[in-house]
């Protein structure tokens, strides 16, 4: 899990958090201590104790506060923020009755999706990289075995064994992210086409309603 725990909060007043993750630490308890000890300065800043990251971003007297894994990498931790910062943002505008709940479950949302989709990829490129060191060493040894004047077949045949697994592996990975990207896709699709047959039904029904009150208003007064 690469992300752990969010929250948002105004000085030390908690406005959300969710806690994701399955450990006996209550990580909503150990950001709320951590929250009174963030400096007002700098937008952006990133600790490292007992094995987490505690992530910041600061926006006017707000403070959005990441726990995350030394897995994570600054890069997906700090995108995560700023995807939660506008979420936030765009939610605090809507003025529902519910807000805090739904919040709430904005937050947890986007924990789930950051640690599935963005999760997947950096596994994948871990083992990718693996793969490479894996190949390296292979290709030194032979180079070794060659100067030695030693029988290097079985040496061959495990590299290309190796690399062929890697190009596999990579075909399976691409094939894996285009999946993803098509999946975001579709969504969005959807969405649009739910926005456009909403939008024709309402103007039929607008302009139907302009069409009786005009045949209302073109029919003669047939009173005495």
């Amino acid at each position: 899990m690469l992300v752990k725990s969010a929250l948002v909060a105004r000085g030390t007043f908690v406005i959300c958090e969710y806690d994701a993750s399955s450990g006996s630490d209550d990580l909503n308890e150990v950001s709320r201590k951590v929250l009174g000890k963030i400096p007002r300065t700098g937008a952006i800043r990133s600790y490292v104790y007992s094995g987490h990251t505690f992530n910041y971003l600061l926006e006017k007297d707000l403070i959005f506060l990441c726990i995350a894994s030394m897995d994570a990498g600054s890069e997906l931790v700090f995108q995560f923020l700023e995807e939660f910062r506008c979420s936030y943002a765009a939610m605090s505008r809507s003025g529902s009755s519910s807000r805090s709940a739904e919040m709430t479950r904005m937050l947890r949302d986007i924990i789930i999706r950051y640690n599935d989709e963005r999760g997947a990829k950096t596994k994948v490129g871990r083992v990718e990289a693996e793969l490479e060191d894996v190949t390296e060493i292979m290709r030194d040894n032979l180079g070794k075995v060659m100067e030695r004047g030693e029988r290097i077949e079985s040496l061959l045949d495990k590299t290309n064994t190796l690399s062929s697994e890697s190009v596999s592996f990579r075909s399976s990975a691409k094939r894996y992210n285009d999946d993803l990207w098509w999946r975001d896709q579709r969504g969005r699709m959807m969405l649009g086409l739910v926005i456009l047959v909403v939008l024709v039904v309402a103007s039929w029904y607008v302009w139907g309603s302009l069409h009786q009150r005009v045949q209302a208003a073109a029919v003669p007064d047939t009173g005495d």
